[in-house]
């Protein structure tokens, strides 16, 4: 038996059905009423008090025609969404056992499959509606594997009465209050936007009051244009004039309105009153709107910098879109916790029961100095003794696993070193390694001085490190710091003279000719 993460049993006869499908008739009917037309204060706020209370069908259908009837509210929402949903996106194994590293790899082909960035952005949904649900449509070949996801109407949900936290299913069975959410077979993505109930946190909410002067604002700046957005046309008449004249130069004014053509006698005058600027009204409605917007902009971005632009303040919006990183890294971050929870583990408890460690999805922007970073890091420490998995790392830098049999990069094998000598007192020498990309640079550039700096190097560790075997020889048996150097002293006095001249005057040399390469490159 197969528990999801609530300890609830999972029943798989189910998982290849659709369970929350839409239908023209019953409970959840794709048919619903607008609620933004005519909205008023009054009405606005007995809505958001009923949505608190458990009745949210209005709000999300209130928060769906926002999206639909606003520019700006619908622009601005999308960029939060998009900012989440085009993040890249990699699978970290939980180790580097063989297992661990299969799974990871499923996962990683899992993502690869058509409609999975769809699903993100569906789920992202859950931003301005305070939460988003998506049934995975489930097929059972050799494996269990996802073939869709649909995403659900949030009408079709409701929440339970007790903790409005816990989203239920509304269905037949129960009309009222709903029936329990199948295991393994829903995403429910129910982001912490704000501490609280989840339908309280959606930007849809706090953005409804703004959404809502701007309607009245733009309303009457559409009255306000058509009035005094034309000017006024004044017809003047002598004196004299008869019944017929005055009606021939009124019906001169009238066709001015629409035809913008008249005929009229020569003793009549029409005169053209601007009264738009005058008045200055449009400013007003300009700026009212304006900052209605701004103030969406800093509820959905967090700041307004990247839709109203000021010249001459550069630094301040850097620091403005260092605020929108965040809440973009935040989203990120509680998407991927929902991915892993809903539909990784599912997907593997199906397939290869549960495990101790899964493989853990992770939606976030990769920074180009981070990898500089780890691979510093990783060449610096790694020749130390830190041990590090080759699948950590290859999750981090993006990299699949080779196929077996693949061509591979790889360390080159090491230089062939140089045969070992016998110096003047006979003595075996082994020459240090040879560095093969620097000396071949250094032959390139200085073949004699390169050819005498191995030399002297071979010379000179024959009686220097006959000294030196002996002096750490004497280390090892004594038994203080102040016996030792005792017998150091002794060890130098027995010493030939000329040997420890000779060794003097070839690390001198060495030292001379290592200077001029370096000064060379």
């Amino acid at each position: 038996m197969i528990y999801d993460y609530l300890n609830r049993p999972v029943t798989t006869r189910t998982l290849t059905q659709e369970l929350a499908a839409p239908s023209l008739a019953g409970i959840r009917s794709v048919w619903d009423v607008t609620v933004a037309s005519g909205l008023t204060p009054y009405r606005l706020a007995g809505l958001l008090q009923r949505a608190a209370e458990g009745e949210i069908s209005e709000y999300l259908t209130l928060a769906e025609e926002m999206e639909e009837r606003d520019l700006h509210y619908r622009c601005e929402i999308s960029k939060r969404k998009l900012a989440v949903a085009s993040l890249p996106i990699t699978v970290e194994a939980a180790s580097d056992e063989p297992q661990d590293v299969q799974l990871a790899d499923e996962v990683r082909a899992l993502v690869k499959q058509a409609g999975f960035r769809g699903l993100l952005k569906d789920l992202l949904d859950a931003i301005g509606k305070g939460f988003s649900v998506c049934e995975i449509l489930w097929s059972r070949g050799a494996r269990w594997r996802p073939v869709g996801y649909e995403w659900r109407d949030p009408r079709f949900f409701t929440f339970d009465r007790a903790s409005r936290r816990r989203l239920r299913l509304l269905d037949e069975q129960n009309v009222a209050e709903g029936i329990d959410l199948a295991p393994f077979k829903f995403i429910c993505h129910l982001p912490h936007l704000k501490t609280g109930i989840p339908i309280r946190g959606g930007i849809a909410r706090v953005a409804a009051w703004a959404w809502m002067c701007k309607n009245y604002t733009v309303k009457d700046w559409l009255a306000f244009a058509e009035v005094f957005g034309m000017p006024l046309r004044v017809g003047k008449y002598q004196p004299g004039a008869s019944k017929e004249d005055i009606a021939i130069l009124k019906a001169a004014v009238a066709n001015l309105g629409s035809d913008a053509a008249a005929v009229i006698p020569e003793s009549m005058l029409i005169e053209f009153v601007e009264s738009a600027k005058v008045t200055g009204g449009h400013e007003l409605f300009n700026k009212l709107a304006d900052w209605l917007d701004a103030q969406v902009s800093r509820g959905i971005l967090g700041q307004t910098a990247t839709t109203q632009g000021t010249a001459g303040k550069l630094g301040n919006e850097d620091a403005q879109a260092e605020v929108r990183e965040d809440i973009r890294d935040d989203d990120a971050t509680q998407l991927s916790e929902t991915i892993n929870r809903d539909l990784v583990r599912p997907f593997i408890d199906l397939n290869w029961g549960p495990q101790e460690q899964y493989p853990e999805l992770l939606i976030k922007a990769v920074e180009p100095e981070d990898t500089q970073l780890l691979v510093t890091a990783l060449e610096k420490l790694v020749p130390l003794g830190l041990k590090v998995e080759q699948s950590v790392v290859r999750d981090k830098l993006g990299l699949p696993d080779p196929e077996e049999g693949a061509d591979c990069l790889g360390t080159p094998p090491p230089a062939e070193q140089p045969a070992a000598v016998e110096t003047a007192d006979k003595q075996p020498v082994q020459p240090e390694p040879v560095e093969a990309a620097k000396n071949s640079r250094e032959l390139d550039k200085n073949p004699l001085e390169s050819t005498l700096l191995q030399w002297v190097k071979t010379e000179s560790a024959g009686p220097a490190a006959n000294l030196i075997t002996r002096a750490e020889s004497l280390l090892e048996q004594a038994e203080s710091l102040e016996q030792f150097r005792e017998q150091l002293i002794d060890l130098l006095a027995t010493s030939q003279p000329e040997q420890l001249g000779e060794i003097m005057a070839r690390l001198d040399l060495l030292g001379n000719l290592a200077g001029r390469l370096e000064v060379a490159e």
